[in-house]
């Protein structure tokens, strides 16, 4: 796992902010069915951090853009976050250094940071670095899933469904 600043990760996407790369992966790929609700039980939350990263790791490498936190402050635990990260040699607090990059040999950092996201009910934007697929995960507890075609949606509608995860208004077609 490498971390990055905003700038360094501006640099890193060809002199574009991460926030414009985002912005625009959400305009250009499609919305597989609907925003789904994010399971409210801790092994529910791992299973999906799991299911993210084994479709998002299989195509490309992938970055996690953790965008908010702060909002839900009884859910956050920076300690455990900030030893994990340490743990792999990052000493920058999130607001510093908020960008994390993840290689297809690095799955179970993946997963551990996307707990996280959600155990701590945090705001983060989850992209493979072909641009082909996006999850916006929100505090609100949903998230959406966009991709670039149709035989991708067809697999992340497929893979929703054998989570049992729930769209937020009725079931995905």
């Amino acid at each position: 796992m490498r971390v990055l600043s905003k700038e360094d990760a501006s640099a890193f996407l060809g002199g574009r902010a991460p926030d414009v790369v985002v912005n625009d992966l959400w305009t250009q790929l499609h919305l597989v069915g609907d925003a789904y609700k994010i399971p409210p039980d801790s092994g529910s939350k791992t299973a999906l951090s799991r299911l993210i990263a084994y479709l998002l790791l299989k195509k490309a490498s992938v970055c996690v853009f953790v965008t908010g936190w702060g909002v839900w402050p009884n859910s956050e635990n920076f300690d455990l976050f900030y030893g994990y990260r340490r743990a792999l040699g990052e000493t920058r607090p999130l607001i510093d250094a908020p960008f994390h990059i993840f290689e297809s040999t690095e799955q179970d950092a993946l997963v551990s940071i996307l707990c996280m996201v959600f155990y701590f009910v945090w705001d983060a934007w989850v992209f493979d670095f072909e641009r082909k697929a996006l999850f916006v995960i929100s505090h609100d507890e949903w998230f959406e899933v966009l991709v670039h075609d149709e035989e991708r949606i067809g697999e992340f509608k497929d893979q929703m469904g054998k989570y049992g995860l729930k769209p937020l208004h009725g079931p995905v077609t």
